[in-house]
């Protein structure tokens, strides 16, 4: 029989520093004066439909100016994910009532604070984790990462169903911003993106009010590697796509509600939801012929956060926690990320632990 686990209350860190949407794409239209008329009218359209504001680790002038090399960008990322990363967790397990000799693995997702040694490591001695504590780091999952982590966390307490697991999720993606890269997917990006760190704790004994995994699923869609994409050049990292990415709900769509058929059928009642952008969400919410409640959290973490990689589930799963939905409701964990890979899972709202 398999074990049943419990995600517990996550803990969220995100970035202190404010940044209108409306400020972004102004500064970036006063960033390209060579840009024609046409382009600038493109530019103003596609980036009028990301209103709100974003989330930054650091000032707004410190992400966008053009002096900042590759070196101090990769050490401020290190810097501002672990001191981040060490606050989400402790609260994340203070909730839980777990001390830090309690957890038996760690699982951390990061894209952009791939350092060596890792988060897993610089975590396991921060919070004073056991020597013996099983670490899973991951660097390539990007926007995934939040559901993924979530699936080898269940498949570790099948296998040790006693344990304890920790897991975290941590992205800077403001860190990839980068004058020299003006196409519009790019320039989309850098009015989409924000920054945050989250930490949750999943055990098969409920701990706290929360999600209920049930099962899960993995897809990746054939011939599709050069749809997301983390490049690099002189100034560093930054983040690539193609415009047929935002074909990639609508292609993984018949794997999706085949597995959903599988197990239980379509009908759900609240989603957890990976906000890659407006449309890849309407484009989710048409698929599975849900209304805009189902959507409500995702879209509020975009409009008011924005895309914060693999951590954004986290931060979805906290408004919904801020509002819960009714117990035994059926849910839907969805991360999709490069590859372009899907990481799903469905789950159930487990109310207050007795």
């Amino acid at each position: 029989m398999p074990t049943t686990a419990y995600l517990s209350r996550p803990a969220l860190v995100v970035g202190p520093h404010v940044v209108r949407a409306e400020r972004i794409r102004d500064d970036i239209l006063a960033r390209n004066p060579g840009y024609s008329a046409r382009q600038a009218q493109t530019v103003r359209m596609a980036l009028g439909n990301l209103p709100g504001t974003r989330r930054y680790f650091q000032p707004y002038e410190v992400v966008t100016d053009p002096g900042r090399t590759a070196a101090e960008r990769k050490t401020t990322v290190m810097a501002d994910l672990l001191a981040a990363a060490e606050h989400a967790a402790a609260a994340a397990m203070a909730d839980a009532g777990v001390a830090a000799g309690d957890v038996d693995c760690v699982i951390v997702t990061s894209a952009t604070g791939d350092g060596v040694p890792g988060l897993d490591v610089q975590l396991q001695q921060g919070l004073g984790l056991r020597p013996d504590v099983s670490r899973r780091p991951i660097t390539q999952l990007a926007c995934a990462g939040g559901a993924h982590v979530l699936i080898m966390a269940e498949e570790y307490l099948a296998r040790h169903p006693g344990a304890v697991v920790l897991v975290v999720a941590a992205e800077s993606l403001s860190s990839l911003y980068q004058d020299s890269q003006t196409s519009i997917e790019d320039q989309i990006y850098k009015a989409l993106w924000g920054d945050a760190v989250a930490a949750a704790v999943v055990t098969a004994e409920q701990r706290t009010a929360g999600l209920r995994l049930d099962h899960a699923f993995e897809y990746t869609i054939p011939q599709t590697t050069d749809r997301y994409r983390k490049l690099t050049d002189g100034r560093g990292d930054h983040f690539a796509s193609t415009r047929a990415s935002l074909r990639s709900v609508t292609d993984l769509g018949p794997a999706l509600l085949d597995w959903l058929d599988e197990h239980g059928g379509r009908e759900l009642d609240f989603g957890v939801l990976h906000p890659g952008g407006p449309a890849i969400l309407d484009r989710l919410g048409a698929l599975l012929g849900l209304d805009g409640e189902f959507l409500r959290h995702s879209k509020g973490v975009l409009g008011e956060e924005g895309n914060l990689g693999g951590a954004t589930i986290f931060s979805v799963l906290a408004r919904t926690h801020a509002a819960p939905p009714a117990d035994g409701a059926r849910g839907l964990v969805f991360g999709l990320g490069p590859g372009v890979a899907l990481s799903v899972l469905l789950v159930g709202w487990a109310g207050p632990a007795a």
